[in-house]
């Protein structure tokens, strides 16, 4: 193959990946170039990090690669033979101090940056009123404890513009707490509690996902964040703490239906909508409370209510062992 056609080929071919590169960045969430919005103070920190950062490397970039492509032009062999060196070029000390402490002073601003901010990333400022909120994370789903014993999965509402703590643990494996539109990652241990604080100041509903490979479903390890007025938060957290009906529905789809079905028609779990363990209220308790071969044990740490409203709620929809019910 010619040598002009040679290099006709390896243009293309580059410009073709770089497409499918901008393509691939063009479909990522939020447009692939940033964060998700920032719905709390703590997440505005991290996104001026990211832009401070951002804004320097692609500079940095441009004039390396503007550098390159010069330096390629400039110095071809414009029809030389291959075994004929080209014109030798001496160094520059000007130019060889100026690139040695340039990138020095651009990595001290960066620090000096991202240390001014680090104190306002960590936590949300002090409060009076703030409440603690419990994080529970388990194979694979979330658990959320509120003040006065509610309790939601995979769900959780907080209100508006009011400050939050929150304490994250794990009753499995390590798992990780990451909601991006309200702050960064935190681990969630087994025998450890991790905590810090928010407070958001945009109503809505904010996703997330656990950031730490835990097992065959980890992918369907997703939390949402719901951000509703003061007065609906207080009176849904004190009608909530007597829904048993909720909690069964809610602790069924995060904790059981993942693996089984939404309609215990099975997935990566065994079918269980004609299962007769689900008629025999002991043995159902022993395989939530200690799990069996593959399974985990899922409601390990289940209040008794807890586990009370999960039995009934699978008494009501798998009826008689049998079919599926609303």
């Amino acid at each position: 193959m010619p040598a002009p056609v040679r290099r006709s080929l390896l243009v293309l071919s580059c410009v073709a990946l770089l497409a499918l590169g901008f393509a691939a960045v063009a479909a990522a969430g939020n447009g692939g170039l940033a964060p998700q919005p920032a719905a709390d103070p703590n997440e505005s920190g991290i996104l001026s990090v990211y832009w401070l950062i951002l804004a320097i490397t692609g500079a940095i970039f441009v004039l390396v690669e503007a550098a390159l492509l010069l330096f390629v032009f400039r110095y071809r062999s414009a029809g030389r033979p291959r075994e004929i060196e080209g014109p030798q070029v001496i160094g520059h000390t000007n130019l060889e101090i100026a690139w040695t402490v340039a990138p020095v002073l651009i990595l001290a601003a960066i620090a000096a940056f991202v240390f001014a901010k680090v104190s306002g990333i960590k936590n949300a400022p002090a409060a009076a009123n703030a409440e603690t909120i419990r994080i529970e994370g388990h194979q694979f789903y979330w658990q959320f404890d509120y003040p006065n014993g509610a309790i939601s999965v995979d769900r959780l509402k907080v209100p508006f513009n009011r400050k939050i703590e929150l304490e994250i643990s794990s009753a499995d494996v390590a798992h990780s707490w990451w909601v991006p539109a309200l702050g960064g990652k935190l681990d969630a241990i087994p025998g450890r509690v991790n905590r810090t604080s928010f407070r958001a100041d945009q109503l809505g509903t904010f996703r997330g996902q656990c950031a730490e490979f835990c097992g065959l479903q980890h992918a369907a390890m997703l939390m949402w964040v719901e951000v509703v007025p003061p007065e609906q938060y207080d009176s849904w957290v004190r009608q909530r703490r007597t829904d048993a009906a909720a909690v069964g529905r809610e602790t069924f789809d995060g904790a059981c239906a993942k693996c089984h079905g939404l309609a215990g028609q099975g997935d990566i779990g065994p079918s269980i909508a004609q299962s007769p363990v689900l008629s025999d209220e002991k043995a159902l308790t022993l395989l939530l409370r200690e799990g069996r071969g593959k399974m985990p044990a899922v409601g390990k740490t289940w209040s008794d209510a807890q586990l009370k409203a999960t039995l009934d709620y699978l008494g009501k929809r798998f009826s008689s062992g049998g079919g599926s019910g609303g």
